[in-house]
C-alpha cells in the first residue's frame, strides 16, 4: 500500500512538473512592406516600396513568466525596386532579396496574452550578385515588435507585428515593416 501511494504521488508530482512547459516550438508565415534606406547617398537614384513574404520555425525558452528567449531559422523573399532619372527619362530595375535569418531575440510577457520582443538578427542573403540592385544584405541587424498569443492548452497561436533593419552599417539597408503569425506547441 505505501509503494503504491509513494507511486501516485510521484505521478502528481511529475504531472505538476512537467505541466509547468518552458518550451515551444513554431511555425512562422509572415508578409511584409519593405523599403530600402539609402542613408543620404547622392545621386539620381532610389528605390520604391515592395512588398515580401516570410516562413520559417522559431524556438522560445522560457525563463519565468514574464522573461524569455527566441531563435530561430527564417527564409524572406522581398521585392525591391530601383528608379533612376537621366537624360534617357526614369528607368525602373526590379529584382529579389532573398535571405536565411537566425534571429535572438529577448521577449517580455505583460497582461497574460501580450508580449514584447527587440533582439539581433543574423541575416544571409542567398542570391547576391555583382550586378544585384541592391548592395548584399547579410550581416547583423535588428529587430523589434509586439504581440500576441493565445493558447488551446499545449498548442499555441500568435499574431506579432515587427520592424527590421537587416543591416545597422553600410549604405542601401533593407527595412521591413510586416506581421508574423503562427502556430506553436508547447513542451
Amino acid at each position: 500500500m505505501k509503494l503504491r501511494s509513494f507511486f501516485v504521488a510521484l505521478l502528481f508530482c511529475s504531472t505538476y512538473t512537467f505541466s509547468q512547459t518552458k518550451n515551444n516550438i513554431s511555425l512562422i508565415y509572415g508578409f511584409n512592406t519593405n523599403s530600402v534606406d539609402i542613408h543620404g547617398a547622392k545621386g539620381d537614384y532610389g528605390y520604391n516600396d515592395k512588398n515580401g513574404k516570410s516562413f520559417g520555425v522559431k524556438y522560445t525558452r522560457s525563463f519565468t513568466k514574464v522573461f524569455s528567449l527566441e531563435t530561430g531559422l527564417l527564409y524572406s523573399t522581398n521585392k525591391v525596386q530601383s528608379n533612376t532619372i537621366g537624360s534617357y527619362g526614369e528607368r525602373t530595375y526590379n529584382g529579389e532579396v532573398h535571405m536565411l535569418s537566425v534571429p535572438v531575440l529577448a521577449k517580455w510577457t505583460f497582461l497574460k496574452y501580450l508580449y514584447g520582443q527587440s533582439g539581433v538578427v543574423f541575416d544571409h542573403q542567398t542570391n547576391y550578385s555583382a550586378y544585384h540592385i541592391v548592395d548584399d544584405q547579410s550581416g547583423v541587424g535588428i529587430e523589434i515588435g509586439i504581440g500576441g498569443k493565445y493558447n488551446f492548452g499545449p498548442v499555441s497561436i500568435f499574431a506579432n507585428p515587427y520592424i527590421t533593419n537587416h543591416r545597422f552599417y553600410g549604405r542601401n539597408n533593407l527595412m521591413e515593416a510586416g506581421i508574423k503569425f503562427g502556430l506553436g506547441y508547447d513542451f
